[in-house]
């Protein structure tokens, strides 16, 4: 009778821990989407994107280049301090990100005071995102220093 119980709570965990999982790839709940703003949206979708590309990774930010890349869990960002910073995340547990990753051959136009973010090595891409002349909208920087500074959908 107690194997019984110990399988019949076995596949009421494994039930509720993939209902979970499911609810955390669906992006933010209704509820949290609705109370952010139109920025917390966008850090909301950036640290999903950065969880589901990463996983448990320390992720740095490159100053210098306008990029997020991974280290070892354990590693610390590379020196100087001045251009490699350990990204902060604001939402610790946001997976299911709107964005995507997109490989380009050259960087795409942004404006001449925003440049286009890049996370391991490709650009990120905005859901319905428009851009001056009607093309695909693109996450950018500007405005401010380091992660968590200035990011939007242009």
């Amino acid at each position: 009778m107690k194997r019984r119980t110990a399988v019949v709570l076995a596949v009421v965990a494994a039930i509720g821990l993939s209902g979970a999982l499911s609810a955390l790839a669906a992006g933010p709940p209704s509820g949290l989407a609705r109370s952010l703003t139109p920025n917390g949206r966008v850090i909301w979708n950036l640290d999903a994107l950065l969880n589901d590309t990463f996983g448990d990774r320390t992720d740095c930010y490159d100053a210098k280049t306008a990029s997020i890349f991974s280290v070892a869990r354990s590693a610390e960002c590379p020196s100087p301090l001045a251009r490699y910073q350990t990204y902060v995340f604001t939402f610790l547990n946001a997976f299911g990100s709107q964005f995507r990753l997109v490989s380009l051959a050259k960087p795409p136009f942004t404006g001449v005071t925003n440049v286009p973010l890049r996370v391991n090595g490709r650009y990120v891409s905005c859901p319905g995102g428009r851009y001056h002349g009607g093309g695909a909208g693109w996450l950018v920087e500007g405005g401010g220093t380091g992660p968590g500074g200035e990011f939007w959908c242009n």
